[in-house]
Order: C-alpha cells, then sequence, then structure tokens
C-alpha cells in the first residue's frame, strides 16, 4: 500500500476504497476528476480555514475538494472534514463531489456521515437539499449528519458497488464441492 495513491477511474476502485481510510474527491467544471488517498486524516484548525481558506476559495475556476476521513474510532461513520471550493464553483460541480462522497459511503457500508459548518453563508436549507439535517444541537457550532443504514442513494453516473460477500459466495459456490465426496461418505463420518 503507498501512503499517497491517485486514481482517477471509479470502476475500478472499490477494493482500495475499501482499505483506505483517509482520501481527497476532486471534481472540476461538474466532471468528477480524481479520488486520492491519504496516510493520514485531515486535520484542520480556525486559523487554516481564516487564511488559507479564503486564500484557496478566491482563485478562479470551478473546482472543488472534499476531504474525507473514516475515523478508527468509529467505523460506522464517515467524516466530511473539509470542503475546499473556488469562488466560482458551480452547484453541479459540489453536488458531483457530494454524490461521489454517497458511492465512498455505499462502498464502505458506513451507516451515517458527519460534519461541522463553519461557513455561515451555507444555510440550513442547502445542507437539507442535498440529503443532510441538523445534528447535535446542544452542542456548540453547526453540525449535520446525513444517515444512510443501508440505503444510499443512487447515481446513473457512478460505478454499482458490488458487495464483497456477494463475491465470497460467487466463489465458493464455484467450487462445485459436491463432487469431491461420494454420496453419503460425510454422513458416516464420526465426529470428532
Amino acid at each position: 500500500m503507498l501512503w499517497f495513491e491517485t486514481i482517477d477511474n471509479l470502476n475500478a476502485a472499490q477494493n482500495l476504497v475499501r482499505g483506505r481510510r483517509y482520501g481527497i474527491i476532486q471534481v472540476e467544471a461538474g466532471s468528477f476528476r480524481s479520488l486520492s488517498f491519504r496516510p493520514w486524516p485531515k486535520l484542520i484548525s480556525r486559523v487554516e480555514i481564516e487564511t488559507l481558506g479564503r486564500w484557496k476559495h478566491a482563485r478562479g475556476g470551478d473546482h472543488c475538494r472534499l476531504y474525507y476521513n473514516f475515523p478508527i474510532t468509529a467505523p460506522g461513520f464517515l467524516t466530511l472534514a473539509y470542503v475546499e471550493s473556488t469562488c466560482q464553483t458551480t452547484w453541479k460541480t459540489l453536488r458531483r463531489s457530494v454524490e461521489v462522497l454517497d458511492w465512498i459511503a455505499e462502498v464502505r457500508r458506513a451507516n451515517a456521515a458527519v460534519c461541522e459548518l463553519s461557513n455561515e453563508r451555507i444555510s440550513n436549507r442547502v445542507m437539507q437539499r442535498v440529503g443532510w439535517q441538523p445534528h447535535c444541537e446542544h452542542l456548540a457550532g453547526r453540525h449535520f449528519i446525513k444517515r444512510y443504514y443501508g440505503e444510499y442513494p443512487q447515481h446513473d453516473w457512478l460505478p454499482p458497488v458490488e458487495d464483497p460477500a456477494s463475491s465470497f459466495r460467487r466463489k465458493i459456490e464455484s467450487l462445485d464441492l459436491g463432487n469431491t465426496f461420494a454420496p453419503g461418505e460425510l454422513a458416516n463420518r464420526p465426529c470428532r
């Protein structure tokens, strides 16, 4: 396993997505560009948001990066850690990046995705439009959750997710163990 790895084809990425906890989804001009994997989670600070975040947002172009983590302490949850966009990012580009995030959640069989918003310009209505609901309202900050619990949004342009258990079942069934033993041979064996 490489420390950093980037792929641009989601069709062959499912096993890699299952094995890596931290990544970056990159979408440009409404089209998926790449999925990069990192050896450690994206950690952010208010200083980074106020300085680098504003500088990166001021750049031109229709770009969006979503940093996500699958915390070791909460294996059934996906954390949307950071969204980096430019001032010209379109709704389509943002929507595509969230669709890839949903696909990753399905591949990893996440129960839910969580995030904390620090940008006051993003309204609760916009978050609800993309499937996120307010969460932990008693805590400081604006927390949101997107619950999956086995029902994931389907998007036509993304590859279908293969269940690893079904491929294992197919391999076992292809072994044809019925011809390995003579009829009744297993029934007459004493248990040890």
